[in-house]
């Protein structure tokens, strides 16, 4: 019979314990002056570019959600006998397309990276990039819900039409609404790849010029998947990219259960 080295006779001093240490993901934010609360920071993005993003993330919306063709068809008159096209975008609006967002985000970040290189701070760089997803987070939320209002209204307006096609409009709303953490997780995820786009290709490399290598552990949390999700949870990333716990208390995988396993068997 082969000798198993997994089995040894005999007595043996019980392993050493190992050395578990805390580690958890700090911003520093030094010598910024705190708000009119004494408590957060303000920060002020300009009218244009809240303008533009919204525009840039109601359209994601708008494209992940499949309703494009319902602001394209042709509006009933008021005594259903012609039609109305769709009121037409500005040639400003037509000309948005993917890649512009994206040159939108780098403009974006090179001004703030240049206010911290004025300043001498690298803190407001973090606290402006910090504010861009703030903003884009509320905007996810803000547009869909008037993106939702506006199918709405739009189904209305088509009520004129053949009863299949006012069949047809309404379903498409109605999944529109049942699909919410779908288009939001996937307008995120488009805007999040753009992010870490500019970041690999143009951030990283001007910060390190303007602030050497010291400041770059902080920005490890821009490149967490889970950023731009509405409440830091979204159980198709976690599966994709990390882990998915159970979401109700009688789930025998939630995380303080599993918590309190691991924690027991360390002790």
């Amino acid at each position: 019979m082969p000798k198993l080295p997994i089995f040894r006779f005999g007595s043996s001093e019980p392993a050493p314990l190992p050395d578990l240490q805390f580690q958890s993901l700090v911003l520093n934010l030094t010598d910024l002056q705190l708000g009119v609360d004494n408590l957060r920071y303000d920060v002020h993005l300009s009218p244009r570019v809240t303008e533009e993003l919204s525009s840039h993330v109601a359209r994601y919306i708008r494209l992940f959600g499949g309703v494009e063709s319902l602001f394209g068809m042709e509006t009933p008159s008021a005594g259903h006998a012609s039609f109305q096209r769709a009121p037409v975008e500005s040639s400003k609006a037509r000309k948005t397309g993917p890649g512009d967002l994206k040159g939108l985000l780098v403009s974006i970040h090179q001004a703030i990276l240049n206010r911290a290189k004025i300043a001498g701070n690298p803190s407001i760089d973090v606290l402006g990039r910090l504010a861009v997803l703030k903003f884009i987070r509320s905007e996810l939320q803000a547009q869909f819900a008037r993106t939702l209002e506006q199918c709405r209204m739009k189904s209305k307006s088509l009520e004129g039409l053949r009863l299949a096609k006012m069949h047809e409009t309404q379903e498409l709303v109605a999944s529109f609404q049942v699909r919410k953490k779908i288009i939001q997780r996937k307008a995120g995820q488009e805007i999040f790849r753009l992010l870490r786009e500019i970041e690999k290709e143009t951030l990283a490399r001007t910060r390190r010029s303007l602030f050497g290598e010291s400041a770059n552990d902080c920005y490890r949390l821009f490149l967490n998947p889970l950023i731009l999700t509405e409440d830091g949870r979204d159980d198709y990333l976690c599966a994709e990219h990390y882990y998915m716990f159970g979401n109700f208390d009688k789930d025998p995988d939630t995380f303080a259960h599993l918590r309190r396993l691991a924690l027991t068997f360390l002790r």
